[in-house]
């Protein structure tokens, strides 16, 4: 049987252990290799006694061989109507949450799964048949960091050192139940494994077996497709995060070659926290935006936007509420997502004006149809001409702050100052407006 040892040996492995075939497998197999092991059962509350009876077995096991065990109950037909899933998701998640909880305990270094080629190959026609790219072709991983795994089912922080591993992903079912045989080793039978309205049942029993019986090597020729699949799509994402930017907006060039433009919108669905709920529409989509016009933008999942920008895609959380408008004084003022700092005299990375030419009603404001504004050593001219011209894209010209009295602005904040306030030889009540954004303040913006 094979068994990949490479991510356990000198740590301390917490098996994941059901009382199944594979699991016992897996378990007693790396108890053999001197593995310094602790098992974890997580009974689902979806059999009653048959599957209490199997936590039991479990028990008996880690007793038997001095391994610690951790115990977890939950209510998975509960939590799938509170989470709005279906069974076979909902006891995943389950078992995931109780995974990272004895990782979070420090009660070992990894959890060991006992997936295999079979579930694999269920895994990579279960993709294909809903549709999917290359990710979903690449299967089963070998192992996944447990941050990465918090990250997107509680938001929390984990260790990086922490992580799941699959030791077993290159073994055969039929390797599996040869080890089995081997060792004199009985395990539960779990009835639901035979249910085939569970769709991975299905396709193990309805498509796999009957197609293993033509193609032999089934298993092993899907295990390695989907390697390769995997090897080639993070190799490809890895070359489209050297033209990705991450920030409050996420970034990358709208001439991208289209297998590393859709990767740039994946990774900024995903730092936004969007894993699951996009579809190969919404890539698409933000696709064909490379080929719009500047200002031109699409939804996205979750309230993010992703609109053209001149040369760039960007991908964003739209500013909330609603347009402020603050009368206009020295000190610090809060506008929306920025911070407005006035003070006297000049500062390094500010505009400076001569406060004298400005009126006293002046505001803090966004934009409004119909404003006029005259940069600095220029003429008048319509404030949306002077955000095209200085390229500032549409998103920020919706909530960047401006200093006004009615329909005449004085300041871009941030950008420029008005040829009608400027300060000359003869100024001398000259001050300095600089813009920041909230929480950043050891920086100032510029655009």
């Amino acid at each position: 049987m094979k068994l990949d040892l490479e991510n356990c040996m000198g740590k301390r492995v917490c098996v994941a252990f059901s009382g199944g075939g594979d699991s016992l497998a897996l378990f007693h197999a790396l108890f053999s290799a001197g593995v310094r092991l602790s098992a974890v059962n997580v009974e689902h509350g979806i059999r009653g006694a048959s599957s209490r009876a199997d936590s039991a077995f479990v028990k008996e096991i880690c007793a038997k061989y001095g391994v610690p065990l951790y115990s977890f109950s939950e209510d998975v037909p509960a939590l799938a109507k509170q989470w709005g899933m279906g069974l076979e998701e909902a006891a995943r998640k389950a078992r995931y949450l109780c995974f990272l909880r004895v990782l979070r305990e420090d009660k070992a270094d990894v959890i060991a799964t006992a997936h295999h080629a079979l579930d694999n190959a269920e895994s990579v026609l279960f993709h294909l048949f809903r549709g999917c790219s290359l990710t979903g072709a690449g299967g089963i991983r070998s192992s996944l960091p447990a941050a990465e795994l918090a990250k997107r089912l509680t938001g929390e922080k984990m260790p990086a050192e922490k992580g799941i591993v699959r030791p077993l992903l290159g073994a055969s079912k039929a390797e599996i139940e040869e080890y089995l045989k081997e060792h004199s080793l009985t395990p539960c039978t779990d009835e639901s494994n035979a249910d085939t309205a569970y769709t991975r049942n299905f396709l193990r029993h309805c498509v796999l077996v009957p197609a293993r019986e033509r193609f032999p090597q089934l298993e092993s020729a899907l295990y390695t497709f989907s390697r390769t699949a995997r090897e080639e799509d993070e190799f490809l994402y890895a070359q489209a995060a050297k033209h990705f930017t991450a920030g409050d907006v996420c970034s990358f060039p709208a001439s991208l070659e289209k297998p590393l433009f859709v990767r740039c919108v994946v990774l900024a669905m995903k730092h936004f926290g969007v894993e699951k709920d996009y579809t190969i529409v919404n890539l698409e989509d933000v696709y064909a935006l490379s080929r719009e016009d500047c200002g031109k933008s699409v939804r996205l999942p979750r309230g993010l936007c992703a609109a053209k920008e001149y040369e760039n895609i960007a991908v964003y959380l739209p500013a909330q509420g609603e347009k402020s408008c603050v009368p206009f004084a020295e000190g610090e003022i809060a506008f929306g997502e920025y911070l407005v700092c006035v003070g006297r005299g000049k500062r390094e990375g500010a505009l400076y004006f001569d406060a004298d030419k400005l009126p006293q009603n002046s505001v803090l404001r966004t934009r409004k149809e119909g404003d006029v504004f005259q940069k600095f050593g220029s003429t008048s001219k319509k404030l949306k001409d002077f955000f095209i011209d200085r390229k500032i894209p549409r998103r920020l010209r919706e909530i960047l702050p401006v200093l006004a009295c009615g329909a005449e602005v004085y300041a871009v904040c941030g950008a420029e100052i008005s040829e009608k306030i400027k300060a000359d030889l003869y100024s001398k009540n000259i001050f300095y407006i600089l813009l920041k954004k909230k929480g950043e303040t050891n920086s100032c913006i510029r655009m």
